[in-house]
């Protein structure tokens, strides 16, 4: 009776072994796979770091001003209207009310991320989001509501980049 239960005993501890092994094993490639993608996050950052570093120099140097007529639209978060992730902007950070998105050429000209822009007769906005490469002198701001963005419509309106 003792033999046969060593036997069933040392059967269950091996089986069990070998199922927290296999446990360790994955839980270790999924480490490595976050820690990879942690890893391409932070030199994501470091590259738009840069590149807004370097459009505010750009707009420095141009000496552009920085009131303009643009036109502005609104626009929610819908795979329609954003990427495959409409809840994450350009700026790798989440979509909130307050926030807007530029287009290209604006951000070219130092309309960069975390900037703040009043639109008149609206208030003050940060960017936080690109638009299409199609769309020039225009301005997206962010809604929930697809109704109310709706309803905003389509206007051309003075936009001034502050300094704050």
């Amino acid at each position: 009776m003792k033999i046969l239960f060593n036997y069933i005993m040392t059967a269950t501890l091996c089986a069990a072994i070998t199922v927290l092994a296999v446990v360790v094993v994955v839980k270790q490639q999924r480490i490595d796979d976050l820690s990879h993608r942690l890893d391409l996050a932070q030199k994501t950052a470091t590259a738009r770091k840069q590149l807004v570093e370097e459009a505010r120099l750009l707009q420095k140097a141009m000496n552009m001003s920085p009131v303009r007529t643009v036109t502005v639209t609104a626009y929610n978060p819908t795979t329609e209207q954003c990427d495959a992730d409409p809840l994450i902007a350009a700026s790798m950070r989440k979509v909130r009310s307050g926030t807007i998105a530029v287009s290209r050429d604006l951000f070219d000209q130092g309309w960069v991320f975390g900037r703040k822009v009043r639109i008149e007769g609206y208030g003050i906005f940060e960017i936080n989001d690109l638009m299409n490469k199609r769309f020039t002198q225009r301005i997206d701001i962010f809604m929930w509501d697809e109704g109310q963005a709706r309803q905003f419509g389509k206007k051309n309106i003075k936009a001034a980049l502050l300094e704050i």
